[in-house]
């Protein structure tokens, strides 16, 4: 959307995340003078005027404390469609040992229920965990970046959302393009083989107050947006 500006995603995303790591495990302060060097450098090496990184929510907070005219766009994806999402992008990855990974979904001591034996087989995690740290991620910046320099934006939405968006970056409306990248080619509707109304529940134990908030109290109707389970 923004490709008419010097814009990336996920740029230098090994060191970024490398300094996530120090601050999810406690090792270094969100707001401490290392992490602040270390946005400052990324800054000055890129100068970017849109830096796309879903790992960097975790200081989010700290790049809106640093520069008071950062405007950070948190963009948001129903629990349901992206659990579905992030299941299928790990079966992808099953071979590729992650650091980030595991400390983002698996320091919340989640265990494997029957209802998800599938997602156990399959080497995966248990729900719980990747909702958990959905509600992290989101929280995170929902709590820590300032309401004036914070625009929500509903995935279902982007499309129509270029107005918004640009007035918020303060650029014309006209240099921003709607385009469907990262779509999934090819889906394996793996979850479908969980209960849908085991994710419901987990969904209401973990997400309920940020889905309500954005979805309203009738946001459970999503759990429609989860694969259908397959026919043998």
């Amino acid at each position: 959307m923004f490709g008419s500006y010097r814009a990336a995603h996920e740029i230098d995303r090994e060191r970024s995340r490398a300094l996530v790591l120090k601050v999810w495990s406690g090792e270094l302060d969100a707001h401490s003078v290392r992490v602040r060097a270390a946005l400052r450098r990324r800054s000055v090496r890129y100068h970017l005027e849109v830096d796309v990184a879903g790992h960097m929510s975790a200081l989010a907070g700290t790049h809106a404390a640093m520069y008071a005219d950062a405007r950070v766009v948190l963009l948001i994806r129903d629990c349901f469609s992206w659990l579905n999402s992030a299941v299928d992008m790990r079966i992808r990855s099953l071979n590729t040992e992650s650091s980030y990974f595991h400390a983002k979904y698996l320091r919340y001591g989640n265990r494997f229920a029957n209802e998800e034996a599938v997602l156990q087989e399959a080497g995966l995690i248990p729900i719980g965990s990747w909702l958990r740290g959905w509600v992290d991620a989101n929280q995170r910046v929902l709590d820590e970046v300032p309401p004036d320099q914070l625009l929500v934006v509903r995935t279902e939405e982007l499309d129509s959302s270029v107005e918004v968006l640009a007035r918020f970056a303060g650029v014309p409306a006209s240099t921003l393009r709607p385009v469907h990248a990262n779509r999934n080619p090819s889906p394996t509707g793996l979850l479908g083989e969980v209960p849908a109304q085991f994710v419901i529940e987990r969904a209401q134990e973990w997400c309920a107050p940020i889905m309500e908030r954005f979805w309203g109290p009738n946001w459970c109707d999503l759990a429609t947006r989860l694969p259908q389970q397959r026919i043998s």
